[in-house]
């Protein structure tokens, strides 16, 4: 019972070969299975995840989106984008290591980073490198996983990806998950980067601009976005009710329900 309790709150750190869902990593298959089946289901997640983003980013603006994963995000704005990632696929615009940009200076009006903060060893140097590459007044857009209790609860059930308190997460040199692994994920890494503003822009030069909780049963029901598991698809009517139920909940007790995390943040 106590080790149960030390993993709900404070660390967890699963094995990859018992992850319960499938595909992980296989990101040109979720794109295929998505272009495919399109499910209202994650159809309606993603809408609610990138749709927000579009208020931020203007007509002829140089906008990077790093780690782009399966690029479904292209979907869901209404300008173009540069999809970005380690390697390159038919779906990639440019290959870009998140961790040695290879841009120019003052040449970026926005990054996106979207579900991919939780995979980065040194989050701190990652953001502090970014700063140097953004316009002045610049911006990064993130979406990235909240660990509520619930989602605590989910991640030790479905031992997808794990997290641990027990870290600096502003501590440039002792990374906060395991650099030998591509895929590890600390899962608590936005809420400590994010939870206390004044610590943030203490530490990182950015003012915070947004900070939203969302998501909940959505996501669950989604059935994931690059690892699957099985779900039913869903008419967009209930998926709006259960969009406000989840709105209501996450509004009253974040702590508990929250699944996701919105950030902007702005170069000084």
């Amino acid at each position: 019972m106590k080790n149960f309790y030390n993993n709900i709150m404070y660390e967890f750190k699963p094995d990859h070969i018992d992850n319960k869902m499938k595909n992980e990593g296989d990101v040109e298959q979720a794109r295929k299975i998505f272009l495919k089946n399109k499910i209202n289901n994650l159809d309606f997640l993603l809408f609610k995840r990138f749709n927000w983003m579009n208020k931020y980013i203007k007509n002829g603006s140089t906008v990077i989106d790093l780690g782009s994963g399966a690029g479904l995000i292209e979907f869901y704005l209404d300008e173009k984008i540069i999809l970005s990632d380690i390697k390159k696929r038919e779906f990639i615009d440019k290959e870009i290591d998140a961790l040695n940009i290879n841009v120019a200076d003052n040449s970026v009006d926005i990054f996106i980073c979207s579900h991919m903060i939780h995979h980065i060893s040194y989050p701190t140097k990652f953001l502090k490198s970014l700063e140097k590459k953004l316009v002045d007044g610049g911006l990064i857009l993130i979406q990235d996983i909240n660990t509520s209790f619930f989602m605590r609860i989910i991640l030790y059930i479905t031992k997808h990806e794990g997290f641990s308190y027990n870290i600096n997460v502003f501590d440039e040199d002792t990374p906060t998950n395991d650099l030998s692994d591509p895929w590890s994920a600390n899962c608590a890494i936005p809420q400590l980067l994010f939870q206390n503003q004044a610590l943030f822009e203490k530490n990182i030069p950015y003012d915070i601009v947004k900070n939203s909780l969302n998501e909940f049963l959505l996501l669950p029901l989604s059935g994931g976005v690059i690892a699957k598991s099985k779900t039913i698809e869903f008419p967009m009517i209930f998926l709006k009710i259960i969009d406000l139920f989840d709105r209501v909940l996450v509004y009253i007790f974040p702590k508990l329900f929250a699944f996701g995390r919105s950030v902007v943040l702005k170069k000084r």
